[in-house]
């Protein structure tokens, strides 16, 4: 039983305003106003708030975002959903795509400067053919907003989720999407077409797109594939389906695959809608006499690190993922502090194609 007239104990070694109010002689009111930026409801003076602010690093205060929830009415927790990954049932080349692009795209969105005072909370997202999403699935009174990844044009649910009351932006594209809600991304599409130019200007003609298997149902894949026609029929090149094939971006898949390919002495560049799958081209074209880019160019997407280092290194179309989370990230951001909008519309960012010695011919 408590002693009458005595301050219970202090059990916590956690930052108090408190203590910040004691650290700088002045009222907790003081503090929170500074800490909280609520400096419009009574004046302090700019050395008042350096202080304060100082004394908060000094000390290691941590803001309480339970509190503060309460008090605002507000959780501050932002949605980042990307698909399920099953890794009894999915393949080695989709877990390790799925998981790389998990990592960028969380760490890009940490660092954001505007994001100090949210939490981002990962979304697992399963999809399938079976179950339709529903509301619940990805609306929780937790969330104030969210940012969709690597959406799939069998599963277009979150069209009919996304208000103004639940934002969601979208990183990538399904068609007609952006009537619905903001996306941001490359054109895929034209960055395609741009990229398989490249190999027509260079003196190539048959062109073969080669699509890693597991990957071809996300948008962007498919909007590369869309590219990829769109160059061959603006320049009048025929279509052969023996052109258009599709491979497991695993080495032993793409050795089969060249070691059966028929059309092999016919075909003189090779469009891979990822870096990683035309990685996998290099070694198996050359073990069966062919040189690159001499007999055949090669073209992949994505700007991944291993472009750059195979022999020869590959040409391929950038992708910026720091300006698209960037860019995400800040829009959302945006939209809860009510600063711009929530409105439906395509957000480009703008890329290149970066030329290497896999389709320069000497």
């Amino acid at each position: 039983m408590a002693v009458k007239g005595k301050k219970r104990k202090r059990t916590s070694t956690r930052v108090t305003l408190e203590d910040i109010a004691r650290y700088c002689d002045v009222s907790k009111a003081t503090v929170s106003r500074v800490l909280n930026d609520h400096l419009n409801e009574f004046p302090v003076s700019d050395e008042m708030i350096t202080r304060v602010k100082n004394a908060a690093t000094q000390l290691g205060y941590r803001p309480n975002r339970l509190a503060r929830a309460i008090r605002n009415q507000r959780t501050n927790l932002i949605g980042l959903s990307f698909i399920h990954i099953d890794y009894q049932h999915l393949s080695t080349d989709q877990i390790a795509y799925e998981n790389q692009v998990m990592g960028q795209f969380s760490n890009i969105i940490l660092s954001h400067p505007g994001f100090k005072d949210y939490d981002l909370v990962i979304h697992d997202r399963i999809e399938s053919a079976d179950h339709p999403l529903k509301e619940r699935d990805f609306k929780s009174d937790l969330l104030e907003g969210m940012i969709y990844l690597t959406p799939s044009d069998t599963h277009r649910e979150f069209l009919d989720i996304a208000s103004k009351e639940f934002p969601i932006v979208l990183l990538g594209q399904t068609e007609e999407s952006e009537k619905k809600v903001p996306c941001i991304d490359i054109n895929n599409r034209k960055m395609a077409q741009k990229a398989v130019e490249h190999l027509i200007e260079t003196g190539c003609r048959n062109i073969l797109i080669l699509i890693p298997e597991k990957l071809q149902h996300i948008s962007c894949i498919q909007d590369r594939i869309k590219g990829y026609n769109d160059a061959l029929t603006k320049n009048g090149l025929p279509k052969p389906e023996e052109f258009v094939r599709t491979v497991r971006s695993l080495k032993e898949n793409v050795e089969a695959f060249f070691k059966q390919l028929r059309c092999l002495d016919e075909i003189d560049a090779i469009f891979c809608p990822s870096d990683e799958l035309a990685a996998l081209c290099i070694a198996p074209l050359q073990s069966l006499g062919k040189k690159i880019p001499e007999d055949i160019s090669l073209c992949g997407f994505d700007d991944m690190p291993a472009a750059q280092h195979t022999t020869p290194p590959i040409t391929t179309v950038r992708r910026p993922v720091d300006k698209q989370a960037h860019a995400a990230i800040d829009l959302l951001l945006k939209i809860l502090k009510k600063e711009t909008p929530y409105e439906p519309g395509f957000h480009e960012i703008e890329t290149e194609l970066i030329i290497r010695k896999s389709t320069v011919k000497d």
